[in-house]
């Protein structure tokens, strides 16, 4: 008998295991045709990714292939199904929850098949996304595209204040969103924020890679509880306590792109997927982006997904025939050429002309610097974090206070 092939695999009941096949109807039974699955996105993201896999089709009619998009719950199902040897040939997987798969042993190697392929060329990816799916030099997926945090600003918000350029360094940050906190209609409290932001590990980490820090070293250990860390914490609330920034449930919003969409605040900090949203619900919004305000350096989070395969796979020369094609140059422009989400080649943000677009100029600058943010941990490491966050803005336990509690929480979700 075969030992379970993922140590962590969630215990789920029979009427979970088998709502999961319920939801996914679509799968296709013919052993000989390839399985690919992914989230369910909007329907703009739907209609890309299925003219792209048309196009792979003319080109090779050969492989026979599907697209199982699995709805809701996609980690969990994915999950499911590794442990029960029933997971797609092809499947999507974030960088963030990279580490942990790869620790298990549980997706296929990839070297020996872009090693095969002469025209994949590693050195076209931007080095951090390929970097996120790589573990002693092995290559266990190739993504297929990213987003990085960037800068949004009200350029008519910023124009009746003064400001002609938006803040480049932590100092201007500060007094740009102090001097961008208006109370306009005399009520004594603002209702114009310079800054709109969350209470949430992923918009802290770019301030904490700034100042040279870590959330988890390079020898493992994890390093909340540096100075460094814990620096760019207490300036990233510090923000928020002195009132001169604020989260979107405090102005009656969902998220930070509807807020700044209803005038709310001068700047959010956001990925390309608030352009879409501006376009079609604020299409009278004017604004403008940068990149992230430098603390020591330049630095910025990007998410990455890339395309994986299971190491059981049973059809895994003609799946990587589909995974190259979708994460090669031609398949990749295909995918990004509405900016939807940003090519993770260089050759394919010059060709689809995003260095030279005003707006996705400054993605591209960024992805020199981003960096994919992973911690080594089970994924419930992510949800203590957020706990951690929120007890830091919301019940004013102090950040040093807040990070040594957490790391000791942590413990017990060390890989």
């Amino acid at each position: 008998m075969r030992k379970p092939i993922l140590k962590n695999v969630l215990k789920k009941t029979v009427f979970v295991l088998l709502s999961v096949f319920l939801a996914c109807d679509s799968f296709n039974t013919d052993t000989k045709a390839v399985r690919l699955s992914s989230w369910v996105s909007s329907p703009t993201e739907t209609r890309l990714l299925e003219e792209t896999l048309a196009a792979f089709h003319q080109q090779h009619p050969q492989i026979q292939f599907s697209h199982e998009p699995i709805p809701g719950n996609y980690s969990e199902k994915i999950q499911l199904m590794l442990g029960t040897y029933t997971a797609p040939d092809l499947f999507y997987l974030k960088g963030e929850f990279a580490p942990s798969y790869m620790r298990y042993n549980i997706l296929m190697p990839l070297n020996k098949y872009a090693d095969a392929t002469p025209d994949f060329e590693l050195d076209d990816f931007y080095p951090s996304l390929l970097e996120a799916f790589q573990k002693d030099s092995v290559y266990y997926g190739f993504p297929k595209d990213f987003n990085p945090y960037i800068l949004f600003y009200n350029r008519a918000m910023f124009q009746e204040a003064g400001l002609e350029n938006p803040p480049d360094n932590w100092t201007e940050l500060s007094e740009w969103s102090e001097t961008l906190t208006r109370d306009t209609n005399g009520d004594g409290d603002p209702d114009q924020f310079g800054l709109v932001i969350q209470a949430s590990l992923d918009m802290l980490m770019p301030f904490v890679f700034q100042n040279d820090g870590e959330f988890q070293r390079s020898d493992g250990e994890l390093g909340i509880t540096d100075p460094a860390f814990v620096e760019a914490l207490e300036f990233y609330h510090g923000l928020y306590k002195r009132g001169i920034a604020t989260t979107p449930n405090k102005i009656g919003t969902d998220w930070n792109g509807d807020a700044f969409g209803r005038g709310k605040c001068a700047m959010i900090i956001a990925g390309g997927w608030v352009i879409p949203f501006l376009e079609e619900t604020y299409p009278e919004i004017d604004y403008g982006v940068a990149v992230l305000p430098a603390g020591k350096k330049r630095g910025t989070v990007a998410f990455t997904t890339a395309y994986v395969m299971p190491k059981y796979s049973a059809r895994a020369d003609e799946a990587w025939q589909l995974m190259s094609y979708l994460t090669g140059r031609e398949g990749m422009a295909s995918w990004t050429r509405l900016g939807l989400a940003l090519p993770a080649r260089r050759s394919v943000a010059v060709a689809n002309g995003f260095y030279d677009d005003p707006v996705f100029k400054y993605f591209m600058e960024s992805a020199e610097f981003a960096r994919v943010f992973q911690v080594n941990y089970q994924e419930r490491w992510y949800d203590e974090g957020q706990t951690a966050m929120q007890k830091v803005f919301f019940l004013d336990v102090p950040p040093a206070e807040a990070m040594a509690e957490l790391k000791q929480r942590l413990e017990k979700f060390k890989l």
